[in-house]
């Protein structure tokens, strides 16, 4: 287990931000409880001050962000705490996954335009939200909406991934995914891509 000094020691630090007992390969892995691969056990709810300033090289989340309640705190901790030209790979629950509703711990959905409210370019986006002038600021670089297979009639659609390949062709298809057809096709998760405006 390591202590905070590891983290000031100007190593090009990569993250995985609640990693749980599935860590990252070549990622530090941390975590409010001590599973096994978890390297430091911390309460990232509260924050993230034994990371300093533009020092983390990249973060990785994989559903994590979806059992945080003061999300806005996180996103300006790890604003923060990474170098320019640094990014944040977070994945989450898509808010049409039907089994997201059944883990009481999760504490809010995401959908395609979640993470552009913290970004004032949303230039690959048709529908344009408001930033709301918060102190920090991202350039969202990537989004994917992932399909995994479900039971029944579809099984053969998703497994060979047509429907991922046709709702991720363009920006467009996200959005019309996410208009018209979240009811029929649910989608699994959804992956984004962030860089710190610096």
């Amino acid at each position: 287990m390591m202590d905070k000094q590891y983290f000031s020691s100007g190593s090009n630090l990569r993250i995985d931000l609640g990693c749980g007992a599935a860590k990252k390969e070549g990622f530090t892995g941390i975590d409010i409880f001590p599973y096994p691969g978890v390297d430091f056990v911390a309460d990232l709810e509260k924050d993230l001050n034994f990371l300093p300033d533009n020092s983390v090289e990249e973060f990785f989340s994989a559903h994590f962000m979806e059992h945080i309640v003061n999300f806005e705190g996180m996103m300006k901790e790890i604003h923060r705490s990474l170098k320019p030209g640094g990014k944040a790979e977070i994945v989450v629950p898509h808010f049409s996954n039907p089994f997201f509703y059944s883990d009481f711990t999760h504490k809010r959905f995401f959908g395609l335009y979640t993470f552009s409210y913290f970004s004032s370019s949303q230039k690959n986006m048709r529908r344009k939200v408001p930033c709301y002038n918060f102190p920090f600021e991202f350039e969202v670089v990537g989004i994917k909406l992932v399909f995994k297979s479900p039971v029944g009639k579809l099984h053969y659609l998703y497994r060979k991934h047509i429907i991922q390949r046709i709702f991720n062709a363009s920006p467009r298809m996200q959005e019309l995914y996410e208009a018209l057809f979240t009811g029929t096709f649910h989608c699994t998760e959804i992956r984004y891509t962030l860089k710190p405006v610096k």
